[in-house]
């Protein structure tokens, strides 16, 4: 069935096409006599009528669009900083902002091409929670020509607007925490080198430890991606390890619980056998039958000024923006 264009629904009340664009516009209409524009509203309404999107844009110079980009859509901590940005964006904005999300996996290349896809699409501003240092100059080549704002992870010796959590205190906290628990062999189950976010929980939790004289062993077991498969599989690796640790940090809740599945499997339990601590504060980590020890990522904050930056990007790219970093709060429960 063929759309109704607006030059057919101009005719077919009589008026300029322009005065039909004006009575649809959110930002025009107070241009058209309130009669007129509510007859033309209600008569787009009954046909069925609705605007081009893609002219908009090339008229506007604006899509409404913002794209994303994630590395995984199972991290919940993505989806609510996600629902945050987007939040933020409804209530500040005259037009509604629809976000593009794209996921990476993490997998080499995926980013590069899925910058090219959103800028192809003509979208407003990308933002991306999926950054490695790998994808420095495709987002550095992006911000030629629309804002871009990191949210969550960070790049190494690259200057973009970021909104982020002091991942390196986060791991620093379940250290201390660890030793104020009388632990004195400890590890940690590291998300992907790749990603700032784990290499700064990874230097924060490995410092305290060495300040307190603890032993981390193993030494460093990462993963490819922070998933629950992962922690399942990382459990062996510590188990077989001398001296065996007796506390472990989990860089997100999901290898946490990866962990617990695991020990669960071999007949043991924590803290009995291994004491965990996981990132993140998710919804499950509270509802565990032995709830989950965690740190509490700022969520709200980060997606909030993300939110912020996205804004006065879009309506001012020269806008000063640089690196804002909120705090993390450890949440004490039964599993350390």
């Amino acid at each position: 069935m063929a759309r109704l264009s607006m030059r057919e629904l101009a005719l077919k009340l009589g008026v300029d096409r322009s005065t039909v664009s004006r009575a649809l516009s959110e930002d025009k209409a107070h241009l058209v006599a309130a009669e007129t524009r509510d007859r033309i509203r209600a008569e787009a309404r009954a046909a069925g009528y609705r605007p081009d999107l893609t002219a908009a844009t090339l008229r506007r110079g604006r899509s409404q669009t913002v794209g994303i980009l994630v590395p995984d859509l199972g991290n919940e901590t993505f989806i609510n900083v996600i629902r945050t940005i987007f939040k933020d964006l409804g209530r500040h904005s005259e037009w509604p902002m629809t976000p593009l999300i794209a996921e990476t996996l993490d997998e080499p290349g995926a980013s590069e091409h899925l910058i090219q896809t959103l800028l192809a699409r003509r979208v407003d501003a990308i933002v991306s929670l999926a950054s490695s240092e790998a994808d420095t100059p495709f987002l550095q080549e992006a911000a030629r020509e629309v804002p871009v704002v990191l949210a969550i992870r960070s790049i190494a010796g690259a200057a973009f607007p970021s909104a982020l959590c002091d991942d390196h205190a986060g791991g620093a906290m379940v250290a201390a925490h660890f030793a104020e628990r009388g632990h004195r062999v400890v590890c940690q189950v590291q998300g992907p080198a790749t990603a700032a976010t784990f290499t700064k929980r990874a230097a924060g939790f490995s410092g305290v430890c060495r300040e307190r004289g603890m032993v981390e062993s193993p030494v460093g077991i990462s993963t490819d991606n922070a998933t629950f498969a992962a922690g399942k599989q990382a459990l062996d690796v510590i188990l077989s390890t001398e001296p065996r640790p007796t506390a472990v940090f989990a860089h997100n809740d999901a290898l946490a619980l990866g962990l617990i599945e695991a020990l669960r499997h071999r007949g043991l339990s924590y803290p009995k056998d291994l004491a965990i601590v996981g990132f993140n504060n998710t919804q499950i980590s509270r509802v565990l039958a032995v709830p989950l020890s965690t740190v509490d990522y700022p969520v709200e904050a980060v997606g909030r000024h993300a939110g912020e930056l996205v804004r006065t990007l879009i309506a001012n790219p020269d806008a000063p923006a640089g690196e804002t970093v909120f705090q993390p709060e450890l949440i004490v429960r039964a599993s350390s």
